[in-house]
């Protein structure tokens, strides 16, 4: 029988939202955003795309739901969502209140209370390896800091090109959803400074930048528009860094292939990545220590 589309019903916590959340993956099994709000809306619930990422986000932290981008729509990755655990048998009901309310789906209210005390304790016991990698470029991979002339250069240090910390962390915390892991799990991750190899001259060239890139304002509110000159890596460059990753956030056995797919699929990496076309390719990864610390 067809479902009926009953009277709204507006979700009273995120505690509501996430058990609404479950259950409509868990009724459709491989569900995307747009699946999970049109299964909510139709047993009368209220949720908005981005309520659905914060719930699934927050789920996923916690261990209870897989994230997959394998399926394509016009030859695009869409995002779906698959229950890890909790397998209920759910009740048919008119609407998403009285699923809320249905007294045998209190198991699943206690797991989600558990998983989220579980997290908030924040309680880690990491065994971390450390990785070796070198990275080629392709496209214009941006400085980050202006001279005196108003150039957008690279770091240096004892004259060549040097990339810090924050540069490779930024760029991971951007990317990490796209394998299947929070980016608030960057904390766990270790990195290290990243140094350039290149026989070849920097280039310098002209970047046309929007009012909304330039961030300035004009006198009549439209914004202001121009041209930015900033300071490119020659394509081909080696990048030379290490990482220190949990075993339990990326096992070594996978870490090519998270690296393979972030650096495919992934945001631009360098100064300016909105505007940048820079894009890292994995050459070589080595993991030079499987386990840097034992209390053996």
């Amino acid at each position: 029988m067809k479902e009926k589309t009953t009277k709204k019903y507006t979700f009273k916590s995120e505690g509501e939202r996430e058990v609404g959340v479950c259950i409509a993956i868990q009724k459709i099994g491989f569900a995307s955003n747009k699946e999970i709000i049109e299964k909510i809306t139709l047993w009368g619930g209220k949720i908005s795309e981005k309520q659905v990422d914060k719930c699934a986000e927050n789920l996923r932290r916690r261990g209870l739901l897989s994230i997959d981008f394998t399926t394509k729509e016009g030859g695009v990755s869409v995002k779906k969502y698959a229950m890890k655990s909790i397998k209920l048998s759910i009740p048919e009901v008119a609407q998403i209140k009285d699923i809320v309310d249905d007294a045998s789906l209190n198991p699943l209210k206690e797991e989600l209370d558990r998983s989220k005390k579980t997290m908030k304790k924040g309680l880690k016991n990491f065994d971390y390896y450390l990785a070796e990698v070198e990275f080629t470029n392709k496209g214009d991979i941006q400085g980050f800091i202006p001279d005196k002339e108003g150039i957008v250069r690279h770091y240096k240090a004892n004259n060549r090109i040097v990339f810090h910390q924050y540069h490779f962390k930024n760029w991971f915390r951007a990317n990490l959803p796209l394998i299947n892991r929070s980016a608030n799990s960057i904390g766990d991750i270790k990195f290290q400074e990243g140094e350039v190899i290149t026989d070849k001259e920097c280039i310098v060239i002209e970047k046309f930048i929007t009012n909304i890139e330039s961030g300035f304002s004009g006198s009549n509110g439209t914004g202001g528009r121009g041209v930015r000159k900033v300071e490119c890596l020659p394509i081909g460059s080696i990048i030379k860094t290490s990482f220190a990753i949990p075993r339990e956030l990326i096992h070594p056995d996978k870490f090519i292939k998270a690296l393979e797919v972030m650096t495919t699929l992934g945001s631009a990496f360098g100064g300016g990545a909105k505007l940048s076309t820079g894009k890292l390719i994995v050459k070589n990864v080595k993991i030079v220590k499987d386990v840097l610390w034992s209390d053996e």
